[in-house]
């Protein structure tokens, strides 16, 4: 029997009204936890440079948290998988990594040991923090699938966030110290915590289809056997190192492409709406092309997008004119989100349901932890022996994600959305 429903009834899960409050719910963590990341991504190195750090010692403190991912990433996802609720792990998370984040305001005592103290604390309050990203992508991902949102609407307001908090932080450094950063961060981390206890609605499993039966097969796996049935999904692990490849190729992006960019002669302002360019590309592809991407899918949008990154690499190791470059900018809705977003999907649909969060928390360890952090590790030798050359070594390792993208999508599954 079909199932009758009252359109714009307050009871009906379906409703309008009631879409646009879990999307704005969502949409307002996402800002909170982008007003974080605004901060300490492009921003900590200069507060540890303020602390008396060297270059080598800053890049090894930033660079660490990222490798252990491959170990923190399954542990955090475990314990994360095993609370009912999906906002309650994102708290402690948050609010333990706000801690630790707070301890390096205590460096004076450190004495001869500053450089350690540092690398212990930011790798805990970061991994911590950083942790929370993939846990608000499932949950997100989860009821946009239920309630019929679109995911990237909050997403892209996050990505928006990120933007505006890179012009604030920038302004206020050219009234205060450094300090700024650090208490920004700290504050950012507490107001994660809040906003994961009074914004994010109190979701659980039990609001899903079939929970009954999901919990039920949780309740009867240990950690252990939840990572091997993910881990036996050979297509699903396949997935996740393509999209390591295509994350890796942008570590070298990420930590040159200013100083290249000042080299050929390029101002501080310039450098500055290069960068928002590309993210400005990201929230346009988030926010325009629903449509469009149901139509592609996520496989073949995959495979487009890794071809137009092959293609971003290629045509910036030429060092190409002003006027090329803003085009080539503009390409990172396809290098970067189109990519992302197409594998979120495929994850999530090659997982099963019950283990989406840890299958999410799983992708981000390997892509946006070893892998870029093998990638920054490995840029600041690139950049030393072929300065913007480095730009076609990670042209190299974007055709390798391509390949499996290509062989991946020839070869389906049963399980995968073609």
């Amino acid at each position: 029997m079909s199932r009758i429903t009252i359109p714009f009834s307050r009871k009906d899960p379906q409703s309008p009204r009631r879409d646009l409050s879990t999307r704005a719910r969502q949409a307002l963590f996402y800002t909170f936890v982008y007003i974080g990341t605004g901060a300490s991504l492009p921003y900590m190195p200069l507060w540890f440079q303020s602390q008396g750090l060297s270059g080598s010692e800053i890049g090894l403190i930033l660079a660490v948290p990222l490798l252990l991912r491959a170990a923190s990433g399954p542990v955090i996802g475990v314990w994360a998988d095993n609370f009912k609720l999906y906002r309650t792990p994102m708290i402690w998370l948050a609010l333990a990594g706000a801690i630790f984040f707070a301890a390096m305001g205590t460096s004076p005592a450190f004495g001869d040991h500053k450089f350690y103290g540092f690398l212990v604390l930011w790798t805990v309050g970061y991994t911590l923090t950083t942790s929370v990203s993939p846990l608000i992508d499932a949950m997100t991902f989860q009821l946009a699938a239920k309630e019929g949102f679109a995911y990237t609407f909050p997403r892209a307001i996050g990505s928006a966030v990120f933007v505006a908090t890179n012009i604030l932080l920038g302004f206020l450094l050219t009234l205060m110290t450094p300090d700024i950063i650090w208490v920004w961060v700290v504050l950012a981390g507490l107001g994660i915590s809040a906003a994961a206890a009074l914004i994010l609605q109190p979701k659980s499993k039990d609001d899903l289809p079939d929970a009954d039966k999901i919990a039920d097969e949780g309740a009867r796996e240990g950690g252990v056997a939840r990572l091997k049935t993910l881990l036996a999904n050979r297509k699903l692990v396949w997935v996740v190192v393509a999209m390591g490849c295509f994350q890796a190729s942008h570590s070298f992006y990420y930590g040159f492409s200013t100083i290249i960019w000042r080299d050929l002669g390029y101002s501080g302002t310039i450098c500055g709406y290069l960068w928002a360019v590309g993210v400005v590309a990201e929230v346009a592809y988030m926010w325009f092309t629903l449509a469009w991407r149901r139509r592609v899918g996520p496989w073949r949008m995959l495979v487009l997008a890794g071809i137009l990154s092959v293609v971003r690499w290629g045509i910036m190791a030429l060092s190409p004119p002003l006027s090329v470059l803003w085009f080539v900018q503009a390409l990172h809705a396809f290098s970067f989100a189109a990519i992302y977003l197409a594998g979120l999907e495929l994850v999530q649909t090659l997982s099963p349901r019950r283990l989406g969060s840890l299958a999410q928390s799983l992708n981000a360890a390997f892509t946006t932890g070893v892998m870029m952090g093998l990638g920054t590790l490995a840029s600041g030798a690139v950049y030393d022996r072929i300065g913007s050359g480095g730009y076609a070594l990670m042209a190299g390792v974007s055709l390798a994600g391509l390949g499996i993208a290509v062989w991946l999508y020839l070869v389906p599954s049963p399980r995968a959305l073609k």
